[in-house]
């Protein structure tokens, strides 16, 4: 979420990426400086982070776990040994007979009506029980009704709910309860409040009036509501969002300038509200809330979309879905965009729940494509998790297939894998493979103030091993003859990053800061062929008012044996500049170039540009359109930022449909940690906590506790 107004700024440092590719987790400006590479790629998989818990990451963890507490019983019964044994030696020192324990008493029969407990204790259970509170309770022989008045409260215990109205009837004969006059339902601390309540104890539904309830920033009210089983039906209600509450709603990001390093004066700063938006208005026929196992879906109906009293548009169905822990969304609008050897396309998308990876979307886009000058059709999938993503596609016009994805197995591990698309290769480019499966593991260290002050050492590495083959199109226009080549490789990658000196001073809009910057690969293939590369050379980073620049140069040396030179030949030469612009016209308009320039013309295409990508982005800081090209990959990019304040906007809607209500929001996915145990050692660098109980298999979550 954007926390701060410098915040609204940020662009990640995102190599430019397919449309049809999921965008990574943000990363925050201090992650930034770590984890970007000066050709403007993503990094190395740097910016890939989810919030979501991977499958071996787990397992290590209850290994860990397990090994732990086994360990920390075996220490509490040697302790236990051994103070028995201390308090026997002691009196037997003191001449005093040993003390014999009891042994614990015979099983105590019980009835089914009785739950027994440790120490002889037993405790009535029933389904049905309530508890009421109240001044007056008067009972009406005839009518088989209880009255309660002078605030009457009544819980509910399995389901931890409290009522609290002016007046409550209880009809014993239609075991139907009624509350008036201002009822307030609190259950687990949601405050739902209303006129009436009528909850039929037999058919459990029930009908309430006028209600008004407070989540987080919003506030909801209908005229009326009903419930029935695992629904709720609210008539002609409103949401409202009265509290500030930054919207943060980006798409795929196109890289190649750090924008949120700029130093931004507040006078200077731009929102929406400037141009006269002040909020969002929807009015909605139906609003259906689907609250699944792994998923939440959320479906607009006949929605019309206004600013202040203009309308813009009409949704005639739209759909979101998300998983339990909200950390990504996907939705059923059309996706359009240009891929290598796809060429241009575009179709509707339709997107569909299922049940791997604690949570996952697969969205099926129809697709035509065009690809010079022919026209085709064909279809493409993005697959998304937490810890995953995979866009698989084909087109007729060019009979093109692409496969893309990495999936995330521990906080540092990971495989990535695809078929005729860029693959990372971290500081070395995105390079096309014809097929690429890697596993790579990745991590960094930092020393701080190694050499004065603010000074930082900075250690990233990168491991990998896997298959790839070399690409069967030339999309650099390179001087290599194309072959047939597929091998394993394993490469080693590595960077030191030493900061020389920092110069800040954020009201007169300047920034300098220079590191210098070493770096190696070194590379085994299958073949038996070997690739080694090494640079050294300075890092610049300034900004002088509202232009800012990065500026690198290499000086290099390697021996470039790779028998697959399509795919990852050594590019920069002997001598290389990176080269980051962005200049801030006004304030709705940016403008950013990036670029590799080849200074010894020793690069297998000839050509002195690299990299060379241009980034226009247009309008105020909480809702931005960027606009991108990159020329070496002839493919152009469109992205939104939008991070608006939500205060004033409304949901209007006839109908509000809320499906399963307590499996809202709920996290279903195991949720693993660390156990630390105060046994007296150090196991661990975390705070002490006590050990905690892994409740599994529950059959009924409403059942009585006690």
């Amino acid at each position: 979420m954007f926390e701060k107004p410098e915040d609204l700024e940020k662009i990640d440092n995102y190599f430019f990426k397919s449309p049809a590719e999921t965008a990574p987790v943000n990363v925050t400006e201090e992650e930034y400086d770590d984890y970007a590479s000066d050709d403007g790629s993503e990094g190395g998989g740097w910016s890939f982070k989810r919030l979501g818990t991977p499958l071996f990451k787990k397992t290590r963890i209850k290994l860990t776990n397990y090994y732990r507490e086994r360990e920390y019983k075996r220490q509490q019964e040697l302790q236990k040994k051994e103070e028995a044994l201390r308090k026997k030696l002691e009196m037997e020192e003191a001449g005093e007979e040993p003390v014999v324990e009891e042994k614990p008493k015979e099983e105590i029969k019980s009835d089914e009506n009785s739950l027994e407990l440790k120490g002889e204790v037993k405790e009535h259970v029933s389904s049905k029980e309530v508890q009421l509170d109240a001044d007056n309770i008067d009972f009406d022989n005839e009518t088989m009704e209880m009255i309660a008045t002078g605030s009457p409260v009544l819980y509910f215990p399995p389901q931890k709910t409290t009522v609290k109205a002016d007046k409550m009837i209880y009809n014993h004969a239609s075991n139907k309860l009624r509350a008036f006059g201002h009822v307030d339902v609190n259950r687990n601390g949601q405050h739902v409040k209303g006129d009436y309540l009528q909850i039929n104890m037999n058919e459990e539904n029930g009908l309430m009036d006028n209600i008004s309830t407070k989540a987080e920033f919003l506030t909801v009210t209908a005229r009326t509501s009903e419930m029935d089983g695992d629904k709720i039906i609210l008539y002609d209600g409103k949401m409202v969002s009265e509290n500030s509450y930054i919207l943060n709603l980006r798409t795929r990001m196109i890289g190649g300038n750090n924008y949120d390093k700029m130093i931004i004066a507040e006078k200077d700063r731009s929102s929406i509200n400037d141009i006269g938006v002040t909020a969002v208005h929807i009015d909605a026929k139906d609003v259906i809330v689907n609250a699944k196992k792994d998923h939440d879906t959320i479906t607009f109906k006949d929605a019309k979309i206004n600013y202040n009293d203009a309308s813009l548009f009409t949704i005639p169905s739209f759909t979101v879905h998300t998983n339990k822990k909200h950390e990504f969304f996907e939705a059923n609008y059309p996706e359009f965009g240009s891929r290598t050897k796809l060429g241009m396309y575009a179709g509707p998308g339709f997107v569909f729940d299922t049940p791997l990876q604690g949570g996952s979307t697969l969205k099926a886009i129809p697709i035509i494509n065009s690809h010079k000058n022919k026209i085709g059709f064909g279809g493409m999938l993005k697959y998304q998790s937490p810890t995953n993503y995979t866009d698989v596609g084909y087109g007729t016009a060019n009979n093109a297939f692409f496969l893309q994805g990495r999936q995330m197995f521990d906080d540092n591990l990971y495989l990535q894998y695809g078929s005729n698309s860029y693959m990372d290769e971290w500081f070395l480019g995105h390079r096309l493979a014809k097929y690429n499966a890697e596993l790579i593991y990745r991590n960094q260290t930092i020393i701080p103030s190694t050499i004065g002050k603010g000074l930082d050492l900075r250690y990233r590495q990168r491991a990998g091993i896997g298959y790839m083959h070399n690409a069967d199109y030339n999309t650099m226009r390179e001087h290599i003859s194309a072959n047939n080549m597929g091998t394993m490789r394993a490469r080693y990658m590595g960077e030191v990053s030493q900061t020389l000196y920092k110069y800040e001073d954020r009201e007169k809009l300047r920034k300098f800061n220079l590191a210098l910057v070493m770096q190696g690969s070194a590379a085994v293939y299958g073949t038996g062929d070997t690739q080694f590369v090494g640079r050294v050379g300075p890092r610049v980073h300034t900004q002088l008012k509202y232009w800012m620049q990065d500026i690198t140069f290499y000086a290099s040396a390697y021996q470039d044996g790779t028998p697959m030179r399509r795919y990852d030949a050594y590019r920069y030469g002997h001598g290389c500049l990176y080269i980051r612009e962005a200049l801030r016209l006004n304030k709705y308009i940016t403008v950013g170039w990036s670029g590799n320039i080849n200074l010894t013309n020793d690069s297998p295409n000839g050509k002195l540009f690299q990299e060379n990508m241009f980034i226009l982005a247009i309008g105020p800081d909480d809702f931005k359109i960027n606009l991108g090209y990159d020329w070496e990959r002839r493919q152009t990019y469109v992205s939104f930022l939008i991070a608006m304040d939500t205060k004033g906007s409304t949901l209007n809607y006839e109908r509000m449909i809320i499906k399963n209500p307590d499996k809202l929001s709920a996290k279903d996915e195991d949720e693993v940690e660390l156990k630390v145990f105060d046994d007296g050692q150090k196991v661990a660098e975390k705070p002490k906590k006590m050990m905690y109980a892994e409740v599994v298999n529950i059959e009924d979550p409403n059942r009585e506790e006690l």
